[in-house]
């Protein structure tokens, strides 16, 4: 199998069929073998979710999803993850379950286009040269015209490292970014390995991209913009709630294990929340989390403060 798309989703109705049907529009004539994955992430933690006083309930999307994976659509498969609300772990286990020599994640409210056909024949023709991941621009919303990338986001005296939109440079040819997202990312199963794949102790919300992003500039790999036709994707509300203290382990978890202890500890000072509540979530992220950041550690060619000192003016 030449690719596998793995596509996490959860309560996002009608919207995950659209992505779905898109996906395979967009391969269909491509000239390769493709497999699509989507991930339902239905578990408990969804449905103690309370909203407007009534438990949340579970859409038609998952029941949909299943029923199309059976009825002749070779190129779909249906996997379901339970344990935890957490599309990084979605993820994970759609490529596990995966065949494909390249991965392309994609969120389960995106139209996508023929770009993907073009980016990843760029990307196996110059996999060595790209060493790392490829990255589609994308809108905010499905029709907006205007095409985004990430930039990078460094505040020194909180220790805050993130990302946030910027505005698409447009190029003849691919380009290096310090950032960017996951959605719409292509990398090749050799990269997933060597990453080791999502912190299985990454929670909902947040963190997984900041893991990727740094972990792959720490490993000395590159982030680049394939410039082409834009994924499509809409940002809004979903289906599922996410909780500051989830989303504040996520980043100390990305912080330590891409990063190291001595960067996640000044992070942790420098963030919002009560003093003991933030060393009780690094202590146990430490403690849980050593072994990825072993990994990570053992292919380190370059500093995380080198690496934002490159990039932290562009």
């Amino acid at each position: 199998m030449r690719l596998s798309v793995i596509i996490p989703f959860c309560n996002e109705w009608p919207q995950v069929l659209f992505t779905l049907q898109s996906v395979n529009q967009a391969l269909r004539d491509g000239g390769f073998d493709y497999e699509v994955l989507a991930i339902d992430n239905w578990c408990d933690e969804v449905a103690q979710q309370v909203v407007d006083g009534k438990n949340r309930t579970q859409d038609k999307g998952a029941e949909a999803v299943k029923a199309c994976a059976g009825r002749g659509n070779k190129w779909l498969r249906y996997l379901h993850y339970p344990d935890k609300l957490s599309h990084w772990q979605a993820k994970n286990l759609g490529v596990q379950n995966s065949t494909g020599d390249y991965l392309w994640f994609v969120d389960a409210h995106c139209v996508a286009g023929t770009s993907i056909v073009r980016m990843l024949n760029f990307y196996e023709k110059h996999h060595q040269l790209v060493n790392g991941t490829m990255h589609l621009p994308l809108t905010y919303k499905i029709l907006e015209s205007s095409k985004l990338i990430y930039k990078l986001v460094w505040v020194p005296e909180t220790h805050e490292l993130h990302y946030s939109f910027t505005k698409f440079r447009e190029s003849q040819t691919p380009y290096e970014v310090p950032c960017m997202s996951t959605c719409g990312m292509l990398m090749s199963r050799e990269v997933y390995k060597k990453l080791g794949g999502w912190p299985t102790e990454l929670g909902i919300y947040g963190g997984g991209e900041n893991f990727i992003n740094y972990a792959l500039a720490t490993m000395g790999m590159k982030k680049w913009i394939y410039p082409d036709e834009p994924l499509y994707h809409h940002g809004e509300k979903r289906g599922y709630n996410w909780n500051y203290d989830d989303s504040l382990r996520n980043r100390f978890i990305a912080y330590f294990v891409a990063c190291g202890r001595a960067f996640a500890e000044k992070a942790m000072e420098g963030s919002k929340g009560r003093p003991q509540t933030k060393r009780n979530i690094l202590d146990d992220v430490i403690l849980k989390c050593s072994g990825h950041r072993k990994l990570i550690e053992s292919q380190r060619k370059y500093e995380i403060y080198d690496w934002i000192n490159k990039w932290k003016e562009i």
